[in-house]
């Protein structure tokens, strides 16, 4: 029997157990994404579900197994003792069942998993070829691809189907996609070699008047998210220089052109010789999200990198 026949038949026969104990799929996902999030609405808010039909999912998976499975309050939620049994359970049957259809797609195809991922620059130069290496080396046959660019761009080719996931900077909802915030990053000064400053910890915002700033162009996505927080803060800056992409912004430091406002991420690959002072009356911050379709389902490959993702910014 070939490869695509056995694991088609293992789906089918997974499903016709579930079935025939009267368990659905869609229930054993909302229940598990309440126990990870210790949060119906949140669980909602993931699952595009509105609170009442998830609670339906999990009371009639409650009813099916006879027993209580989450303890709810006005104020928490948290797994009953049968719950804390039932959740690993269920957490590797569908797991195992993602992977039986990961493998049949693959086989069926003729080709290994393929996964897109789009991500502004600094991203995709930072956290995330880390995540993509372990997902590699879990899954040696998928065939990886990276698509580095703005805001709009990443948007647009998840929206589009040309990216799976996308990695940007959180700066108000786009409508179509779901944004998860994987934390926050400091803009922090970066100085070229051998400024009067290099031997600082820390600077004031206010000492950068007069001083010759270089920015991103206006229509970048972090300029304008820059300029808010700099407004916010009453700080305006002049820049001397301009530079459409982050990359040139730094090689333009490092060539003595004068300093910037960098996000802290985008440093993990710069010069040595460079310079690294923080902020310290006006701490400069960009939100850094998850991009993922409302409309569309993530492919189990996709499914399987989100973790990734998250571990690897964390760190």
């Amino acid at each position: 029997m070939s490869a695509v026949v056995v694991a088609v038949h293992c789906n089918i026969a997974y499903d016709q157990c579930m079935i025939g104990n009267g368990l659905d799929l869609d229930q054993l996902r909302a229940f598990i994404a309440v126990a990870d999030l210790r949060s119906f609405r949140q669980a909602a808010d993931e699952l595009h579900l509105s609170a009442p039909a998830l609670s339906r999912r999990i009371e009639r998976l409650e009813e099916r197994v006879g027993a209580r499975l989450l303890e709810r309050t006005s104020r928490s939620v948290r797994l009953s003792v049968v719950g804390e049994a039932f959740v690993e359970r269920v957490r590797s049957a569908l797991e195992d069942l993602d992977d039986a259809v990961l493998g049949v797609n693959e086989l069926a195809s003729g080709h290994s998993g393929r996964l897109t991922v789009a991500a502004v620059p600094s991203a995709a130069c930072g956290f995330v070829p880390h995540a993509l290496s372990r997902l590699a080396a879990r899954y040696p046959r998928t065939r990886l691809r990276v698509l580095d660019g703005s805001l709009q761009a990443t948007a647009l080719a998840v929206l589009g189907g040309q990216a799976d996931v996308g990695i940007g900077f959180h700066d108000g909802d786009i409508p179509g996609l779901h944004m998860e915030l994987l934390g926050e990053e400091p803009y922090l000064l970066l100085l070229p070699a051998g400024h009067r400053w290099a031997r600082r910890r820390t600077i004031r915002l206010q000492d950068l008047r007069g001083e010759p700033v270089l920015s991103l162009v206006a229509s970048s996505g972090n300029r304008a998210l820059l300029d808010q927080q700099l407004a916010r803060a009453g700080v305006t800056l002049t820049a001397s220089h301009e530079a459409a992409h982050i990359w040139a912004l730094i090689g333009m430091v490092e060539a003595g052109l004068g300093c910037a406002l960098v996000p802290a991420m985008a440093l993990r690959s710069a010069s040595a010789g460079l310079t690294v002072v923080a902020l310290r009356d006006h701490p400069l911050r960009r939100r850094i999200a998850l991009l993922t379709p409302v409309e569309r389902r993530l492919t189990p490959l996709a499914q399987r990198l989100l973790p990734e993702l998250r571990s690897a910014f964390l760190n």
